[in-house]
């Protein structure tokens, strides 16, 4: 069962996180990472997840956009978002993406981040699919049910809980469960799971397999809400400001052709996700902009601290990079 409880218990892990985040960074800080090198060198490490939203990063990859600036990056697979705030603090990668409420639990415990700029926004494409076979058609037929998420209490998790007591579901009744994306659809087609959100272009794959029980689960933070942020630490950014400037230029200069040539965007999801392109056709598309929407963002905060998500506020506006 989902209980308020079960919304706080986690909370108080959170503390525990911190400090050894917190003391990761302070390692790095006393000589693990040589910040003047890599300014000199421009070598920059990027903690890459298989999404079909990092297609801007990709383009700029593929069309030799970071060598125009005088960057070379290596890519650092990363299994999950969890990921991305302990290697960015303890200096394993230099940037990564991260969604506004994840983001937003990090900061309020104190750990030194920067958003330098948009990865990409949900585009009707965050959807909860069960099995054809399965008997769940609506939202209200989770009730009792196992829901598998990417990741938990985070903004997504609060605006799945919105959309669903809108609809009426008894929301204690479900058991959220979290499933790696690349593993949602295997959890779906074995039964670990009654319904899960899975992503496109992995969705895309199940055609004909499943039934959408909730087609955009977002719907409450209105059109295209900002999906994820390029984020490094705030150390980074202080000791690296050229090299963080022409990174945000970049990356912003991806985000404009992954919004402008629709199938340069194919082609690099394609390389993303290993999924054929001609599939990728068929797929629901993230969108792509350089706006950052923190005003939007800031909505999402408000339902993860009324779920109990966010136990202190975050002025998201406070931390953005402004070099």
């Amino acid at each position: 069962m989902l209980t308020s409880s079960t919304f706080r218990r986690p909370l108080r892990n959170l503390v525990a996180i911190a400090t050894a985040l917190l003391l990761a960074l302070a390692a790095t800080a006393c000589g693990g990472n040589d910040t003047t090198s890599k300014s000199e060198s421009g070598e920059l490490k990027v903690g890459w997840l298989p999404f079909a939203g990092l297609g801007g990063w990709q383009l700029a990859l593929d069309k030799g956009y970071f060598e125009d600036s005088g960057l070379k990056v290596k890519k650092v697979e990363l299994r999950t978002p969890a990921d991305v705030v302990p290697n960015l603090l303890n200096g394993t990668i230099d940037f990564s993406a991260l969604n506004p409420g994840n983001l937003a639990q990090a900061l309020a415990q104190g750990l030194k981040l920067k958003i330098i700029g948009t990865t990409y926004m949900v585009n009707n494409d965050m959807s909860i699919l069960s099995m054809k076979d399965s008997g769940i058609t609506k939202p209200k037929d989770l009730e009792g049910k196992k829901v598998g998420l990417i990741q938990l209490q985070n903004n997504n998790h609060a605006a799945l809980l919105k959309t669903l007591e809108n609809d009426g579901v008894d929301v204690n009744s479900i058991k959220f469960v979290l499933i790696p994306a690349t593993e949602m659809p295997a959890a779906l087609r074995s039964g670990q799971i009654d319904a899960g959100h899975v992503l496109y272009p992995l969705a895309a794959t199940m055609a004909g397999e499943t039934n959408t029980v909730i087609e955009n689960m977002t719907e409450p933070y209105g059109e295209q809400p900002v999906q994820a942020y390029n984020i490094v630490s705030a150390k980074f950014a202080a000791e690296n400001p050229q090299l963080v400037d022409k990174l945000r230029s970049v990356l912003a200069r991806g985000n404009q052709l992954a919004s402008s040539d629709k199938e340069a965007l194919i082609t690099a999801i394609a390389e993303i996700t290993g999924a054929p392109e001609g599939l990728i056709r068929t797929s629901k598309l993230p969108a792509f902009g350089t706006d950052l929407k923190i005003e939007s963002s800031q909505h999402e905060l408000e339902l993860m601290t009324k779920y109990g998500f966010l136990k202190d506020p975050v002025k998201l506006a406070d931390y953005v990079d402004e070099s």
